[in-house]
This record gives structure tokens, C-alpha cells and sequence, in this order.
């Protein structure tokens, strides 16, 4: 009887001197279950792209099939799917692992942003880990990498370690893991805003650190360029990717195009259709110009950017770009998924903006993969532009109320 008292008593004093240690491992293996139940679930992405891209890499040599124009995802990712090639395991299951990875990476450095911005406060463990957990059980979260076999977890990896040295002001590391992430999907472009922001702010920001972005997509396009004797694939596929889908101004993800206007897709109502050519240029200027009258109250304001501010302005650009930009896809809004929490922090009486991101983010996930009721896109469309008055009115009161 004593010896099970004892050992009870040492399990009790591990978990009361590893508490955090504990809740960790434990919610890593409760979220990793949840993804092994949903990875063997081919999605139709997966059938119609990924499998087919795959198989054609593995035929024709792995690596050495970069030499074909098979696929139209950026270099880095092609070369990773043809490494995969090589692996004694089934595709669907390579492809995934992959992108769970960086859901478990990312939710490390979601712990390190918010520990940082909860420096020297009591309870910044808690909440890290508390906002660690969220992250991992978000339903979009959940099913992009899991289910959907994508692959939005990598970039937005590298976005939060870009902002997780952002916010310790080492801005060149900021913008390599920056440049990473463009490297890996072009919606990594939706924060950039945000270094703009800090060259006009901070000057410590230097003009030529932005040159490490054209070097990092290059480097990381090498195996590809090599391959296919052309040094110039790792920039020319953003081109290509910009002329997919021209003829939609939004493919299921509720913006300002959703408002009014309506599909001619009976199949999909969800995708809307530009009623003129010149519409996605206007769209693509437009949000140009708000973010050059944001830049003008930043530099006559005068405002140095903290690491909160950080986080709001970066949400805030992901928003304006998800909204205004034309031919916006389902996942686009996934990072603004992830850094929504990171913006619940220090705005918690604003708890409904991050509720809001996922909702209208998960409605298309609802709809693309499970066949399920889709909220009529038009009011989401409403919501999302109330939600971003409120976010713009409230970031006005509290960086701009005394610009004009």
C-alpha cells in the first residue's frame, strides 16, 4: 500500500513541477490523434492535383523530373514533392506529414510571439499555452493540413517567425523567414504591408534588407532552376499564378466583390464572376491606394511601431488585402486565422473579431469539402465588412485619432 502511495506521490510531484511541460505534451497528442483519423481521407484538391503531380515527379525521375513543367505551385514546394517521391511511403500520407509539421512548428512559435508579448507578466505561460491550444483544435487549422492535404500551414509557419523576430527587432531575420514564406505561397504578400510600414516608422529598417527577398526566392528555386535551365522559374511562377482564374474576382471567400455581384456558375454560386476585365486592376489599385493613405498617417504621425502594433497592423493588412483584393480563394483568410489570436491578446473586449475570421473562413471549408450549407456569401460579405469598419474605426482611435 505504501509503495502505490509512493508511487502516486512522485507522479503528483512531476506534475506539480512540470506542469506546463505536461499540458503540452498532451494537447500536442490529443490534436495529433484528431489528424491521424482525418490523413487517410483523400480530398478532391488531392485527387485532381497533388496525387497526379506526384505520380508524374515519381515516373520521371523525382528531382531530376523538375526539369518538366508538371505542377504550378513555387519551386520549393515541387522540389519537397519530389524528395517525397523517394519514400517508401503512400502519397497522400508524405504530403500531409508535411504540412502537419509546420502546424506543430507554428504552434511553437505562436507560444514564443505571445511569451514575448506577455514578457514579465504572470500569467504569460498560461496563456501561451492556453492560445497553443486553440491554434491546434481550429477547425480550419485542423482540416487544411489533415483533411485538405494543402499546404497554407508552411508559409503562415514562416510568417509567425517572421513576426516573432519583428517583435525581438532583429528585422533582418523578420524578413528572410518573410521571404521564405513568398517563397513557399504568394498569399504571404497579404502582411507585407506590414514591413513597408516599419521602413516608414523605423528607420533602422534599411531600404537594401528588402533586397534579401528577391535572393531567398532564388535560392530556394535553385534545384528547380537548375533543373529546368531557367533561373528566372522561382519569379516567373507568381506571374502564371496571378493569370490563373483572371475571369473571378472571388472564388468562395466572401469580399467586396460578393456584395453585389453574383455568379454565373449555377454549379457554385460562391464564385463570382467580373463583370468587366478591368475590374480585378481596379481592385488591385484600390487596395494600393488604402494602404498608401495608411503609410501617409504612419509617416505624419510619426508612430513607432511596438510589438503589439506589430500584431494589429499586421492583421489588419490580411484583412484589407482578403476583402479588397480580387480572385481570393477559400484559404486565403488562414493566416489571419492564426494571427487572430495572437491579435486577441491585447485586444480581448474585441474577442469577436478572431470568431468572426474563422467563421467566414471555415463557411468555405464547409462548403468545398463536405458538400455542407453554405452561408449565403453575400451577407458573409457584410459581416466581414462590418467587422473590418469596426477593426479600421478601432485602430483609428487608437494610432491615427490625432493625425488629421
Amino acid at each position: 500500500m505504501k509503495k502505490k502511495l509512493n508511487i502516486e506521490n512522485k507522479i503528483w510531484k512531476f506534475i506539480d513541477k512540470h506542469p506546463y511541460s505536461l499540458y503540452f505534451f498532451l494537447v500536442t497528442l490529443f490534436s495529433l490523434i484528431v489528424r491521424i483519423v482525418l490523413i487517410k481521407y483523400p480530398s478532391g484538391d488531392y485527387d485532381m492535383f497533388l496525387k497526379p503531380w506526384f505520380n508524374e515527379l515519381k515516373i520521371n525521375g523525382g528531382i531530376l523530373a523538375l526539369s518538366m513543367n508538371i505542377g504550378n505551385y513555387t519551386p520549393i514546394y515541387m522540389t519537397i514533392l519530389s524528395l517525397l517521391t523517394y519514400l517508401p511511403v503512400d502519397s497522400l500520407v508524405s504530403i500531409k506529414i508535411v504540412s502537419l509539421a509546420f502546424d506543430y512548428l507554428g504552434g511553437i512559435y505562436l507560444i514564443k510571439i505571445v511569451l514575448e508579448l506577455l514578457k514579465n507578466k504572470k500569467y504569460n505561460k498560461k496563456i501561451a499555452f492556453i492560445i497553443y491550444s486553440i491554434y491546434l483544435f481550429l477547425p480550419t487549422v485542423i482540416l487544411n493540413a489533415a483533411y485538405w492535404a494543402q499546404s497554407d500551414s508552411i508559409y503562415t509557419c514562416f510568417v509567425l517567425i517572421s513576426i516573432y523576430y519583428l517583435i525581438k527587432k532583429d528585422f533582418v531575420k523578420g524578413i528572410i523567414f518573410w521571404s521564405i514564406a513568398l517563397s513557399f505561397k504568394f498569399q504571404a504578400i497579404f502582411i507585407f504591408p506590414l514591413f513597408v510600414l516599419l521602413y516608414i516608422s523605423d528607420r533602422k529598417i534599411k531600404f537594401k534588407y528588402f533586397l534579401i527577398i528577391p535572393l531567398v526566392i532564388f535560392i530556394l528555386s535553385l534545384p528547380k532552376a537548375i533543373a529546368s535551365h531557367d533561373l528566372l522559374t522561382g519569379f516567373k511562377i507568381y506571374f502564371n499564378q496571378a493569370g490563373t482564374y483572371d475571369n473571378y474576382l472571388t472564388l468562395n471567400l466572401p469580399n467586396a466583390y460578393s456584395i453585389y455581384l453574383k455568379s454565373y456558375d449555377s454549379n457554385n454560386t460562391n464564385l463570382i464572376n467580373s463583370p468587366l476585365k478591368e475590374m480585378s486592376t481596379i481592385g488591385i489599385v484600390s487596395t494600393l491606394t488604402i494602404f498608401m493613405i495608411i503609410a501617409f498617417f504612419v509617416y505624419e504621425k510619426k508612430i513607432k511601431f511596438d510589438k503589439k502594433m506589430i500584431i494589429d497592423f499586421g492583421l489588419w493588412s490580411i484583412l484589407i488585402c482578403t476583402f479588397f483584393l480580387p480572385r481570393m480563394h477559400d484559404r486565403y483568410l488562414f493566416m489571419g486565422d492564426v494571427i487572430g489570436l495572437l491579435y486577441l491578446i491585447n485586444n480581448r473586449k474585441k474577442y469577436y473579431i478572431p470568431i468572426i475570421i474563422e467563421l467566414i473562413s471555415l463557411n468555405g471549408y464547409m462548403y468545398l469539402l463536405f458538400s455542407g450549407f453554405a452561408v449565403n456569401i453575400s451577407f458573409l460579405s457584410i459581416v466581414y465588412l462590418v467587422m473590418l469598419l469596426i477593426y479600421s474605426k478601432d485602430m483609428y482611435q487608437k494610432y491615427f485619432n490625432e493625425a488629421l
